[in-house]
């Protein structure tokens, strides 16, 4: 209900009509519980993602067309960056009003201080 399935990533992302604040009490913990099960599943999605750039390191150990090459270099950032989305999320509080991006960004300059 207040999830998105994110094709990219293949996993449900928070899709909230309004702040998390402002959802009713009762929703706001389903959400909790709900992100929590999303949460622990993303390990295998990452892993699935790790898999995909192994075979195509594989293709590209036993490839001589270089265009063949270079689009598996292209699938492969392609899953890098899925990772590194996927990481981000994965710390993601869904009660927080950023998304992952802004979210690990202030983490990341309060430690600084």
């Amino acid at each position: 209900m207040y999830f998105k399935f994110d094709s990219r990533l293949g996993i449900e992302l928070p899709d909230f009509p309004t702040t998390f604040e402002e959802l009713p009490h009762p929703d706001q913990e389903a959400v909790l519980l709900r992100w929590e099960t999303i949460r622990a599943a993303i390990p295998d999605q990452i892993f699935r993602f790790e898999r995909a750039i192994e075979d195509c390191l594989e293709i590209v150990h036993h490839e001589e067309d270089w265009d063949e090459i270079a689009l598996q270099f292209d699938h492969i950032a392609d899953y890098a960056s899925r990772i590194h989305d996927l990481n981000m999320w994965r710390r993601v509080d869904p009660s927080l009003p950023h998304p992952p991006e802004h979210s690990v960004s202030q983490e990341h300059r309060d430690r600084e201080k």
